[in-house]
């Protein structure tokens, strides 16, 4: 396909604002409400509409579009209070600035059955506990240095680190530190990550594919783990042009 006629992707990976507690190593979010945060979420916001984006794509679930739309219309007219998450902080508030009607929720995250993550951990612990140590060090390493870069970072600096490439192979090396939990006749770790971790990201690789136009520009806003292979599957299409991060978050 020609480059003229592809839709061109920033991909913003982002540590989890609101801290849901649902990644494999979460951190305590200092608070993104306050007024020097407010600050540099607004410096952010500014920097990513020069990526001019057509549509902004956030980590919601996609059956809740509606849900999703109806705050969004609620935040144009003055009667929804953004929380303190980046869905919020950053798309909505992107979306709005550049005059947008609605924003795309893409994600999937349901049980398909199979193996849970807890699970793995469990036989790792049980059965592999050199393997299993290193999980939870690596986990506990990376908890501790973000929330370290919280203390020391704006949200625009903390948002460049962790889409460095050595950050984003980081986060990717922990997954697959889990395919390596199991005997080769119970392959626990690799049925999770092919049951749960590669189809979520399939499926919002297809979400993304599904709500394209060789004329958009769309700014996806998604937890930093993601976007190793996010931009696997986003290259290894033939469908999107991919711009960095760096671009438009950099010194400069």
């Amino acid at each position: 396909m020609d480059s003229a006629n592809k839709c061109t992707i920033l991909l913003l990976g982002t540590y989890h604002m609101g801290n849901p507690g649902l990644d494999m190593h979460n951190v305590k979010s200092d608070d993104v409400l306050a007024l020097n945060r407010q600050k540099e979420i607004y410096e952010v916001v500014d920097r990513l509409k020069r990526f001019n984006p057509t549509k902004i794509a956030v980590e919601a679930l996609a059956d809740e579009h509606e849900v999703y739309n109806n705050q969004y219309l609620s935040y144009l007219s003055g009667e929804f209070t953004l929380g303190a998450n980046e869905i919020h902080q950053l798309g909505f508030r992107t979306a709005a600035d550049l005059g947008h009607d609605r924003i795309y929720p893409i994600d999937w995250n349901e049980w398909y059955g199979g193996v849970a993550l807890g699970h793995v951990y469990e036989y790792a612990q049980s059965n592999m506990p050199e393997l299993y140590q290193r999980l939870n060090s690596n986990n506990q390493e990376k908890a501790e240095a973000l929330q370290k870069s919280m203390k020391e970072k704006t949200v625009r600096e903390l948002l460049m680190t962790g889409n460095t490439p050595s950050a984003i192979q980081g986060d990717h090396e922990t997954y697959m530190t889990v395919a390596r939990v199991g005997d080769g006749e119970n392959n626990i770790g690799i049925d999770w990550l092919c049951n749960y971790w590669y189809r979520r990201n399939l499926i919002i690789y297809s979400n993304i594919s599904r709500i394209s136009s060789h004329q958009d520009r769309i700014l996806v806003i998604y937890g930093s783990g993601h976007i190793h292979l996010l931009t696997q599957f986003i290259k290894e299409s033939g469908l999107f042009l991919l711009e960095s991060v760096e671009k438009y978050l950099g010194d400069r």
